[in-house]
């Protein structure tokens, strides 16, 4: 179950050509707004990428969500719908449940690619049906994550994958969120077939939406603005972006991913991005222990609210999920 989640800190940009140095090379410059940075340590959170576990009781998640001033958290799955379905009942609307990734996963374990874009395959076929159920009855918001294109970011060579975003079984799960105002959820690197294929599936359906999973991995934040700028049905979670504090220092595994850090604040090229598209940005923490989900959110209301306007602090804090997600 972990080796499923250890692909957020343990992934290798796909930007090998930007060194880290002029990815922070922006960060200098961001200036903390006094009524932001009051606002930082007060607004309410929603995390955009909590994966229920087995492992972990529902209880201990609530626990998690309180200590941080987290009100809504979710749109992750692993296996079990049961485990979903669990959580649900016991966070009960702070949950935003999602769901495939299990199924998903089967799909490619035992089809390979092939049997990933089968639209007909048993495991797909199953998917679609009782994520039409769990959606016509509200019981979750959409479907993912899903490894569109994890090639070169998951240190298992075994769980590495990279299909086709607007295969025919993604097509029907586009459709399928679009009909009930749902999303799919897309864990893509952002090579540039994998971004044509999105692309079009975006197109193809403007009701349907589509919430990038780290913000594209490794994308730049010049190769996330013209998406933006042309698809009006994508966005942006910003987990495995960012080093959780732990212990009171950073943890920067991956510094040519970074947006932003608690010590130096974001990247002046993103900052830009978000202020200029700040309804397309939502929190995400994907954290593997207790340690890292509130490193994970010390970061967040240390590193990147404060140097936001008010006005953005507060959409990207919880009002962009609240307005997107139906949250109460």
């Amino acid at each position: 179950m972990r080796k499923q989640r250890e692909w957020t800190y343990a992934s290798v940009s796909i930007f090998l050509l930007v060194p880290a140095v002029l990815v922070l090379s922006g960060c200098a410059g961001a200036k903390v707004d006094p009524a932001s940075a009051k606002l930082a340590q007060e607004l309410p959170i929603a995390d955009l990428h909590l994966h229920p576990r087995h492992d972990i009781p529902p209880t201990e998640i609530k626990d998690r969500m309180d200590a941080n001033g987290v009100r809504w958290a979710g749109a992750g799955t692993i296996g079990e719908r049961s485990v979903t379905l669990a959580h649900s009942n016991a966070l009960g609307e702070r949950f935003i449940a999602f769901a495939g990734q299990g199924e998903l996963n089967r799909a490619y374990f035992d089809g390979g690619v092939g049997g990933t874009e089968d639209v007909n395959n048993a495991a797909v076929q199953s998917l679609l049906q009782t994520a039409e159920e769990d959606l016509k009855a509200g019981r979750i918001k959409g479907i993912g994550e899903i490894f569109v294109n994890n090639s070169r970011s998951h240190p298992d060579p075994g769980f590495r994958r990279k299909f086709r975003a607007d295969a025919p079984s993604m097509r029907a799960l586009y459709q399928l969120v679009a009909k009930y105002s749902g999303f799919l959820t897309f864990h893509m690197e952002s090579d540039s077939d994998s971004v044509g294929q999105l692309e079009r599936l975006l197109e193809s359906d403007r009701k349907g939406r589509i919430l990038l999973n780290h913000c594209g991995v490794g994308a730049s934040a010049a190769q996330v603005r013209p998406l933006f700028e042309m698809h009006p049905n994508v966005f942006c979670e910003l987990s495995g972006r960012y080093p959780p504090v732990l212990s009171s220092q950073a943890i920067n595994r991956f510094p040519e991913r970074e947006i932003f850090n608690n010590w130096r604040g974001p990247d002046a090229g993103w900052l830009q991005l978000i202020e200029g598209h700040p309804d397309r940005f939502m929190i995400g923490t994907d954290a593997n222990s207790r340690s890292e989900y509130d490193g994970a959110i010390k970061a967040v209301r240390e590193g990147l609210l404060p140097y936001l306007r008010p006005a953005t602090a507060r959409k990207v804090a919880y009002e962009n999920a609240q307005r997107l997600f139906g949250l109460k």
